[in-house]
């Protein structure tokens, strides 16, 4: 079976991933699951890269190291996700046996030049801010954002503890360059691709449900799970991810 390589959002780790991969191999041993770090993220914290491009080709290199020519499946999540797409549709790299990408509530680009300046500014202001300020501070605001309007207080406190440590001026390079503003647009490409591309979205991550519906994904809603949907809900993300690269595998026989 092709391995399952996981790539996180912003803001996480590779330890994001642990208890999926952990509901995956309890019931799905024959999938061999990794979890990389992004770059300027964990223990990849060191690791500079300048743009998207740059980005695909850490990824490709990391696969390389451990999938060198197996079969596998990239799965990623916001950030992890639209890094997966460039990485799939648009990268000048050598990508090796890759079968199919999974993505988890991320952004498909924008079209348009207005919509692309407001979120450059609006990147930017964040950028300033994880690059200046104490982190507990940013934090607290970044998850008072619409996308993330379902968590309760416990929920962003927990996640405020969980990121503080990997917050900071790493966080503001990497949100500056790989900022949607940036991002192609993957429509287009979406509609042509011959690849298998999922996507998975929480129930209550309304923002995404709608990206979703608007552009005919083959798409799947986690149930009691918001953006983050393979945190809030690892055992039925686990099993819709068993059923893809399930089908993803027979489809490449």
């Amino acid at each position: 079976m092709p391995t399952l390589v996981f790539l996180h959002g912003l803001l996480g780790t590779k330890a994001d991933w642990q208890a999926v991969i952990e509901k995956l191999q309890k019931n799905a041993p024959h999938f061999h699951c990794i979890s990389l770090d992004l770059p300027w993220h964990g223990e990849a914290k060191s690791v500079e890269v300048a743009d998207f491009a740059q980005c695909s080709q850490y990824l490709a290199e990391q696969i390389q190291i451990h999938c060198q020519n197996q079969p596998y499946i990239l799965i990623g999540y916001s950030l992890g996700g639209r890094l997966a797409l460039h990485y799939a549709l648009a990268a000048q790299v050598e990508k090796g046996n890759l079968q199919g990408v999974i993505v988890e509530g991320a952004n498909l680009g924008l079209s348009s030049e207005i919509d692309k300046k407001v979120r450059w500014e609006n990147d930017a202001f964040w950028a300033k801010r994880f690059a200046n300020e104490p982190a507990e501070s940013v934090l607290e605001d970044w998850y008072q954002q619409a996308v993330f309007a379902h968590l309760n207080s416990t929920q962003r406190a927990a996640l405020i503890a969980k990121r503080a440590a990997n917050c900071g001026e790493n966080t503001a390079k990497m949100l500056l360059i790989t900022s949607l503003a940036k991002q192609m647009d993957f429509r287009s490409a979406l509609a042509s691709t011959t690849m298998p591309i999922y996507y998975l979205v929480g129930e209550k991550d309304q923002k995404f449900r709608q990206m979703a519906a608007e552009n005919q994904l083959n798409y799947t809603v986690i149930p009691q799970a918001g953006h983050n949907a393979h945190s809030e809900n690892p055992e039925c993300f686990a099993l819709e991810l068993k059923r893809f690269a399930f089908e993803i595998a027979k489809l490449s026989l």
